[in-house]
């Protein structure tokens, strides 16, 4: 797969944009990756058209990829940049980055922090091992 297939309809400007040929390291989510990716970025001499264009998408529209250096989570206008939420567990407002992916859930996040699902899921498993001693 290439970054052009992930993308969409490409505008003309990105044949000019330095990831043009690096679909396969686009493609990665791997951190490591994700570095190099925003190297690329901040060398590319297209990056304000790229900014812009993600500017004018709204979060269902951008790419799970890095665009103009950011991520889908990172870009204003996909509203989680500095979006709180509270866990339904134990009330804390925390950011959107504290909870699992949901893709129904407000936000696209779960409703229970990562931490507190993780004690659930803890719990349940300690209690069916109890019962089937």
């Amino acid at each position: 797969m290439t970054l052009l297939v992930a993308v969409g309809a490409v505008p003309a400007w990105h044949r000019d944009a330095a990831c043009g040929d690096l679909g396969k390291l686009f493609a990665s989510k791997k951190p490591v990756d994700v570095d190099k990716q925003r190297r690329v970025c901040a060398g590319c001499p297209v990056l304000g058209r790229c900014a812009a264009d993600a500017a004018a998408k709204r979060k269902d529209q951008l790419p799970d990829l890095i665009m103009a250096g950011l991520t889908r989570t990172e870009h204003p206008n996909g509203r989680l940049v500095n979006a709180r939420r509270a866990c339904t567990r134990c009330r804390e407002k925390k950011p959107l980055t504290e909870f699992n992916s949901k893709k129904r859930g407000k936000f696209g996040r779960a409703s229970t922090c990562k931490k507190c699902e993780n004690a659930r899921q803890r719990a349940a498993y300690q209690a069916k091992k109890a019962a089937a001693s």
